[in-house]
């Protein structure tokens, strides 16, 4: 299909995406003012949203939901078998016992031999020492010792065992009975140690003797003089029944407490469910009240930043979407390029005002000093000379800056030097007196302005200049 206009290449108008994108790029600053603008606005939104869900449900108290006797008997056993469960997950994940492989349990057992004169001193002596290892005061020692055994005092004693021997009839015998032994004066107590593996149960053994003689001059002074002697140790590896089934009853008992907790939640009406979730923050806030203020003002800060970032990122891509539509709906002319692409008549630059900021212009034509007017005015002289065009008129269709104006002076002068005569003509559309110009001169170079000529503009004023037989020589566009 053939153009409508002769002086048109193409009635398509096609998008210059690098054009697009370094108009987009040169408006920076208006694209971050929208961005922050709806980050706040959003991020203000999201803020207030979050704490209104909070307000909002701390409206929801004991006294506004009334429930009988049965149904707050059933609450209270949740909250009860709540409390417990947590307790075990803490007991489970932390104790050193607990998370042991049962099947090869490391121990390392010393043998002691208690000497004393005083035989009737001697059940009291012993007891002393199997009271401080098994009751908390070696573990006690231990923390102080060495911050290898920071660690809970509970956790740290289950790792902590001192007993004596029973002895059967048949050894009892052989050496005689215990009482002849403590009759003797002499006794003996084993003391174990469980370690995470062979060198911990090792070490802590170690540190475990250093306590013992240090432990040994209290004993002395409150129940008697004795001799404390290191008569064995030994290191053993092997499975403990005992071990395992504690384990495994106590992972019983978590799944079970679970199942049951799910159950009687899962009862539960509305209201039951209320006062059960209330009566559980109101037991973990009695605990770690700070905590749980912190968390939920970081919650209100992650959802307000995560709105704001939303924003931000809303706020360009709609920016890029409203200024993308104005750019393909507004008819005027985007570049030097479209222009030389969409016109069959000359396009001989674009020409920069020298002393405004916009010196570094895509598609600008300079010499090799940078002027972009020395470039024009020579391609305008060649082709006039070419055409045998000695006076032509410079027609813009709006008002010119003066600037524009003074530029447009200059290229007159130099013209005139050529035996060429350019008139200067502004808004042609309003000035009759232009038209007549127009005619006598017989020759016209258009004036047009990117961001200010539109494509219809060009249009109504190619079809008068041919209409009225007057030759068009070309273009210069200010940029």
């Amino acid at each position: 299909m053939e153009s409508q206009y002769s002086w048109k290449r193409t009635e398509d108008t096609e998008i210059d995406l690098t054009d697009l994108l370094y108009r987009l790029c040169v408006q920076w600053k208006r694209i971050a003012v929208c961005a922050l603008a709806f980050a706040l606005v959003f991020g203000g939104a999201g803020w207030l949203k979050s704490r209104g869900a909070i307000s909002e449900s701390e409206f929801i108290t004991e006294e506004e939901t009334t429930l009988t006797e049965s149904e707050e008997q059933a609450v209270e056993d949740a909250v009860r078998l709540n409390r417990e469960i947590s307790g075990l997950e803490e007991y489970l994940d932390n104790s050193v016992l607990m998370q042991l492989d049962s099947y090869h349990r490391v121990r390392y057992v010393m043998l002691y031999s208690i000497k004393c004169e005083e035989k009737m001193e001697l059940p009291g002596i012993v007891e002393s020492y199997l009271n401080f290892v098994s009751n908390g005061g070696a573990a006690d020692a231990l923390k102080e010792q060495d911050s290898r055994w920071d660690m809970d005092k509970s956790y740290l004693s289950e790792l902590l065992y001192a007993y004596q021997k029973t002895y059967n009839l048949s050894y009892q015998i052989v050496i005689g009975s215990q009482s002849e032994m403590e009759k003797a004066g002499e006794t003996f107590f084993y003391v174990e140690i469980t370690g995470k593996n062979a060198s911990e149960a090792k070490r802590m053994a170690s540190d475990m003797k250093d306590i013992l003689e240090a432990f040994h001059l209290e004993v002395e002074k409150m129940a008697g003089s004795h001799r404390l002697v290191l008569a064995g140790s030994a290191e053993s590896e092997k499975a403990d029944g005992t071990l395992q089934t504690l384990q495994h009853d106590k992972r019983t008992l978590l799944s079970s407490s679970k199942s049951n907790l799910n159950t009687i939640v899962g009862a539960f009406s509305k209201e039951q469910e209320s006062v059960y979730t209330l009566m559980s923050g109101k037991k973990q806030g009695e605990e770690s009240g700070e905590d749980l203020s912190k968390e939920m003002s970081g919650s209100v800060f992650k959802t307000g930043m995560k709105y704001a970032v939303l924003g931000f990122m809303g706020g360009i891509f709609i920016y890029g979407c409203v200024y993308l539509c104005s750019y393909l709906f507004c008819d005027t002319v985007k570049s030097l390029q479209e222009m030389k692409r969409m016109y069959t008549f000359p396009v001989y630059g674009g020409m920069v005002l020298e002393n405004e900021k916009n010196r570094k212009i895509a598609g600008a034509c300079r010499d090799a000093f940078g002027q972009t007017g020395i470039q024009v005015l020579s391609r305008v002289r060649i082709a006039c000379q070419k055409l045998g065009i000695t006076e032509f008129c410079a027609a813009s269709d709006f008002l010119l800056q003066q600037l524009e104006m003074d530029c447009l002076d200059s290229m007159s002068v130099c013209l005139k030097e050529w035996n060429m005569e350019m008139t200067v003509a502004e808004n042609i559309n309003t000035d009759t007196g232009a038209w007549d110009r127009l005619i006598e001169t017989g020759s016209v170079l258009m004036i047009c302005r990117i961001g200010t000529t539109t494509h219809q503009m060009i249009d109504d004023a190619m079809q008068f200049y041919l209409q009225n037989g007057i030759t068009v020589a070309g273009a210069v566009v200010f940029l």
